[in-house]
């Protein structure tokens, strides 16, 4: 059944923490709790250029071009030079990167070394709030210097590969107004998408309880590796937690983990109907889903979409 799927025999995008250290406290994310409980360092130069080796010979075997985001788990500029440098190297090889930040160490410095390192990448910021209360409140970091940060950025980058990712969580009413209003007087887009509980890691977010898989909405395992800075590789991008290791590429190739029996059977119990563990990782997701109704789907897109226009236009 598996071969059915639309998954090809590799992942077009690999999501790679270079370090998993981050600076802000965001509500919206387990880091906070996380941090004392999973393993926390930066990864080896050697696991790096292996892992990057291994996935431009892929892209170049395989004819496609491979993506590569750094820092599932962390901020990406607690260690810019490390970033930069490493951020070239994946250039060199012919993938293309993106940068994934919350812009508060994004100094005038680090954008001068990206526009030296002939970076050419989007630039997605997360910015969940504009009111000095409310920023603070939801990601416990400083305000003023990260919007001196933005401007500089937008004043120096081309601001059309530059967006702003708010996430509206127990925002007062009309800040989603007020920061769309904010970023379009600077020419920068912004999206909003909902809150989600990480997988049952964020409870006070609506923690579903899927008694059984048919599929993913987001299909993340279908296209793309999240790898841990020891080189342990995840079954998605909500498992902040490394619940569900699938394998090691500090042992083996990308491809042999991809292929694994782990992977394939991960795979089976999210797409084929396989029976999975109660405590699985998906059962607790709200991209899982469990009916093939067209009703019942487009009730569900309903729902989202009703609660995201409330959210994010109306309130």
């Amino acid at each position: 059944m598996i071969k059915e799927l639309d998954r090809n025999p590799y992942p077009k995008q690999i999501i790679v923490d270079i370090h998993s250290y981050c600076n802000a406290k965001c509500k919206i994310c387990p880091y906070d709790s996380l941090k004392t409980k999973n393993p926390m360092g930066v990864m080896e130069e050697n696991l790096f250029t292996k892992i990057i080796n291994d996935f431009s010979d892929l892209s170049k075997t395989n004819n496609f071009r491979g993506h590569v985001i750094f820092c599932n788990m962390g901020e990406l500029f607690i260690y810019p030079k490390i970033a930069i440098d490493r951020m070239k190297y994946v250039m060199q090889k012919g993938l293309d990167f993106d940068i994934q930040t919350n812009a508060s160490l994004m100094t005038s410095e680090v954008v001068e070394m990206l526009n030296e390192s002939g970076f050419t990448g989007s630039v997605l910021i997360s910015f969940h709030g504009i009111s000095p209360d409310v920023y603070k409140e939801a990601m416990g970091l400083d305000i003023a210097k990260t919007l001196r940060n933005i401007d500089y950025l937008s004043q120096n980058y081309p601001k059309e590969k530059i967006s702003i990712q708010s996430i509206p969580y127990n925002w007062p009413k009309g800040e989603a107004k007020r920061i769309r209003s904010y970023f379009r007087r600077k020419g920068i887009r912004v999206r909003m998408p909902l809150p989600n509980n990480r997988s049952g890691l964020l409870p006070e977010i609506a923690v579903h309880k899927n008694r059984t898989l048919i599929g993913c909405t987001a299909n993340r395992p279908l296209g793309e590796m999240v790898i841990s800075f020891i080189g342990d590789v995840v079954l998605c991008c909500q498992d902040m937690g490394q619940q569900e290791i699938i394998g090691s590429v500090k042992k083996n190739t990308i491809q042999e983990v991809w292929n694994s029996d782990t992977m394939l059977d991960k795979i089976s119990q999210i797409y084929c109907g396989k029976p999975s563990p109660e405590n699985f990782l998906c059962r607790k997701c709200e991209f899982g889903i469990t009916s093939k109704s067209l009703l019942n789907q487009l009730i569900r897109n309903i729902s989202h979409e009703t609660k995201k226009f409330v959210l994010t236009h109306l309130w």
